[in-house]
């Protein structure tokens, strides 16, 4: 009776656990739908296990829905990524000075440069969520989420972080093809607010060369 009793246990946590992902993305979808825009401080950390230590980057990250996004690094200071509605522009002079990537903005799935679409829109059909358990960042109470394309895409998986009381996502790791994690963790997160045109445009420093691949 004890075994059977641990089993009905085991098979009752396993549902409720299943049951707990598609939930907490509706409400992180819900919550992103309601939303205008978004800004926040990030801290992007990179750990190639390959190269030694892990790699820091800070800055602020805006959304200006539905089709503009950017994020402006503090460290380095100066390197910018800017989808402006019509292209997506990368600015990195700290690590390739004179240079700028033009491209067309990838409009949606997982290749979109907005986190939030990426990984809170439509998520059911384009991954497979499994539910990991629930984790504090920072005093917020998370919902933790992994996620696996079901389709091509540039990443093997990502784990997202759901705020429990917002529905917001504070935190994503990306595992990436190569092997490397990269974790973006967001604080003083703000929504519905104005975002200065300066932010979500780019204008090209002179003598700077543009490459569009």
């Amino acid at each position: 009776m004890k075994t059977f009793s641990t089993v009905l246990v085991f098979l009752i946590g396993s549902q409720l656990q299943a049951q707990n992902a598609p939930i907490a993305l509706a409400r992180a979808e819900a919550t992103y739908n309601s939303l205008t825009s978004i800004t926040a401080e990030f801290t992007q950390t990179l750990v190639n296990r390959m190269l030694g230590a892990p790699e820091t980057t800070t800055g602020t990250l805006f959304l200006d829905k539905p089709g503009k996004f950017a994020m402006r690094f503090e460290y380095p200071e100066g390197d910018r990524l800017v989808a402006d509605g019509e292209w997506l522009w990368i600015y990195t002079p700290s690590s390739v000075p004179g240079q700028v990537i033009r491209q067309p903005i990838p409009t949606g799935g997982t290749l979109t440069p907005n986190l939030f679409a990426q990984f809170v829109e439509r998520t059911a059909e384009r991954y497979e969520a499994s539910y990991l358990g629930m984790e504090t960042i920072g005093g917020v109470e998370t919902d933790v989420i992994r996620l696996v394309p079901k389709g091509p895409a540039q990443f093997r998986s990502a784990t997202i972080s759901i705020a429990v009381d917002s529905g917001l996502m504070i935190r994503v790791l990306v595992r990436e093809e190569s092997g490397q994690d990269r974790t973006l963790e967001l604080t003083n997160i703000r929504t519905n607010v104005e975002i200065p045109s300066e932010e979500i445009s780019f204008d090209v420093p002179r003598g700077t060369r543009v490459i569009t691949p």
